[in-house]
């Protein structure tokens, strides 16, 4: 699968960069309408590497921001989930999810496969149908495309193959770059509220959900001090005497 991926990056021609052809090639695998692919899914690190058109960036623009759906199940629990948005059981799984999908999107079929690294899951690779009721891709397909574009970004973004997904310390570099008000956005809030990591990225997601915008954009007004998170309004600072 590997060598067949690599060849359908090759055919999509060289005139696009390489994360557009990535995705471009597991839609046409796959049979899809759109694709993502998506690294350190619910962790503050976490990247798109590519989204092959507006209706799946939605998608992953909403589980970013709530913190549930099937990309996130896929992560968490490093197996494949599928799913019909528009269907009663999408809808008890990810009652917030779900709604906020419908209405941006339109009923779709899913597919989440966690993207392996060794032992560990490096991310998600998402794929979606417009419409339920769609067969699910065969489960032998998706997990060795999956582990082919894990083995392909290894490669290309030279990621460690032993590090840690989950450490947060720090500023972000080269990979990670792109996460990176997020991320400080997160330190931020930790440092001025004395919150963990994992609570400040929730305050975040819960402001970005309110606000109907997305995390990064938060994360952005956040540290231009353009919206102010902490409890009594003073952006963490003493109250003057």
């Amino acid at each position: 699968m590997t060598s067949r991926l690599a060849q359908a990056v090759a055919d999509a021609g060289p005139g696009a960069p390489r994360a557009v052809r990535l995705g471009e090639s597991c839609r046409s695998i796959l049979g899809a309408d759109g694709v993502a692919v998506v690294l350190a899914y619910t962790l503050p690190q976490r990247l798109t590497v590519c989204v092959t058109d507006d209706v799946v960036a939605s998608v992953e623009d909403l589980q970013d921001v709530l913190g549930e759906g099937p990309g996130v199940d896929a992560y968490r629990s490093g197996t494949a989930v599928a799913a019909s948005l528009g269907t009663g059981d999408a809808a008890r799984r990810w009652p917030l999810f779900t709604e906020a999908a419908l209405r941006q999107t339109g009923p779709l079929t899913i597919v989440a496969v966690p993207v392996p690294v060794g032992a560990a899951v490096l991310g998600v690779l998402t794929a979606y149908r417009t419409g339920t009721g769609h067969p699910a891709p065969e489960a032998e397909l998706t997990t060795h495309l999956a582990a082919a574009v894990g083995v392909t970004l290894l490669h290309d973004l030279e990621i460690d193959h032993d590090c840690d997904l989950a450490e947060t310390d720090g500023e972000p570099t080269g990979v990670w770059a792109g996460r990176a008000e997020v991320h400080q956005a997160t330190g931020f809030l930790v440092a001025r509220l004395g919150l963990s990591p994992e609570d400040a990225l929730a305050l975040l997601r819960a402001r970005a959900y309110a606000a109907g915008v997305t995390l990064g954009e938060i994360a952005h007004q956040v540290l231009d001090r353009a919206v102010d998170l902490t409890p009594d309004g003073t952006g963490g600072r003493p109250p003057n005497r």
